[in-house]
């Protein structure tokens, strides 16, 4: 194995559990369906957060490639995985018994892991992006034309969720933010 078989299989473990987390915290809140409160914003967020690491690790997996490991590109996607581990723990409550509303938990959470998701997108895809590519380069593949259209809904959408607290506007949000992530599974 070279040096980028490596790092991205340590990269790809990260993530992965990441996701075991969030799907793990996904069963408890099905078996636990008729005790609590479920509401939408949760699932919503859940939902949002796994299609948000799946599109990091299409992302990483395209650029990788053209990637020489130094320390920058290490430190930068260990940071950005963590962020994916530490948000795919806060989205649902471990301790379900403690929070029988879980819009009330999303509530109290939402900023934590938003404002993880935004910290995540900018370290994995933009910063990661810059370091691999250059400046100029990522202007020119990532912030141009449609991707360049769906980057900013997806950017302005997720800072206004991380501000609004009202829950349909929220609802609205995680709806529309789910609904980008649609179409770049099916235009990219």
């Amino acid at each position: 194995m070279d040096a980028i078989e490596i790092f991205f299989a340590a990269y790809g473990a990260l993530l992965a559990l990441a996701i075991a987390k969030l799907l793990s915290s996904a069963a408890r809140l099905i078996r636990a369906r008729d005790t609590i409160k479920l509401g939408w914003v949760t699932p919503l967020l859940m939902l949002l957060v796994l299609l948000d690491i799946c599109s990091f690790l299409n992302s990483a997996s395209r650029i990788m490639g053209q990637a020489d490991v130094g320390f920058g590109v290490v430190t930068n996607g260990v940071l950005a995985c963590s962020f994916y581990y530490l948000i795919a723990g806060l989205v649902a409550p471990d301790n379900l018994a403690a929070w029988p509303d879980l819009n009330a938990y999303y509530d109290k959470h939402k900023r934590w892991v938003v404002g993880g998701m935004i910290a995540g997108s900018l370290l994995g895809f933009e910063a990661t992006s810059v370091l691999v590519r250059g400046f100029s380069e990522t202007l020119q593949v990532r912030w141009m034309g449609l991707h360049a259209t769906l980057l900013l809904a997806f950017y302005s959408l997720i800072v206004a969720l991380f501000f609004v607290r009202n829950r349909a506007a929220n609802l609205v949000l995680l709806a529309m933010l789910n609904a980008i992530f649609v179409v770049v599974m099916f235009t990219f």
